[in-house]
């Protein structure tokens, strides 16, 4: 059993926190792709390892992983316009790249818009999936294909849930050999009764216990002539 500070490592994953420094050494999904699907098309609010950010696939089709405010007064740039290549505040106009560099700025000289950046991460967009790595780039791995790279998007499916709990620990309870087995059902039965007769399980003797995966694996059916394709997604 942990103690209450042992768990308050394992929970908190914000910056600075040791759990969250050591998930951020890892690419993340942080997205659908089909959650910005075109280019142009307005931001998604994404909230990742306790930051709010914005994805966004601008309209030369790049995508950017940003922080959701704006440097200049605080305001959302969920609400912010996609265009010409950037993505635009509404308050007060500065308009900021992929990159996160500020680019256009119609209140401030050329020279201080320069000076101006906002946080942002390198994505990697595979399997209908936009992976983030918010660790520091000195450490940065190259992104690790599951076999999606280079496939048509008619290939793969992929999906997310939202489950209330930390990542973490839901992990481990999947990996306790002693509990459910992750995507199946377990059932458990106990030594029959000397005073019943035995029964069987689909008779509703016993327990069944189940979990949720956090792991999900699609399966397209195979075109003519081709092979079936997998793309696996973590979701939390």
């Amino acid at each position: 059993m942990l103690k209450a500070e042992e768990n308050e490592i394992l929970t908190r994953v914000g910056p600075g926190t040791l759990m969250g420094e050591l998930l951020r050494r890892y690419w993340t999904p942080a997205c659908l792709s089909a959650e910005i699907p075109a280019p142009g098309s307005p931001p998604a609010r994404v909230r990742l390892l306790g930051e709010n950010l914005v994805a966004f696939r601008d309209t030369r089709g790049r995508v950017g992983l940003v922080q959701e405010n704006c440097p200049h007064r605080g305001a959302s740039l969920y609400f912010g316009r996609n265009e010409e290549a950037l993505l635009r505040c509404v308050y007060h106009g500065w308009a900021f790249d992929v990159d996160g560099k500020c680019v256009d700025m119609p209140s401030e000289p050329a020279p201080f818009c320069e000076k101006v950046r906002m946080k942002s991460y390198p994505v990697h967009e595979s399997g209908g999936i936009v992976w983030t790595y918010m660790g520091p780039r000195e450490t940065m791995t190259p992104f690790r294909d599951f076999g999606t790279d280079g496939h048509d998007a008619d290939e793969f499916i992929a999906a997310k849930q939202l489950t209330t709990c930390n990542w973490v620990q839901a992990m481990e309870g999947n990996l306790d050999t002693s509990g459910p087995i992750p995507g199946n059902s377990v059932a458990r039965r106990s030594s029959p009764s000397p005073r019943s007769p035995r029964r069987s399980p689909a008779s509703g003797t016993g327990s069944s216990r189940a979990c949720t995966p956090w792991t999900t694996t699609s399966r397209c059916p195979p075109k003519p002539g081709g092979t079936a394709t997998s793309a696996a997604s973590r979701t939390s």
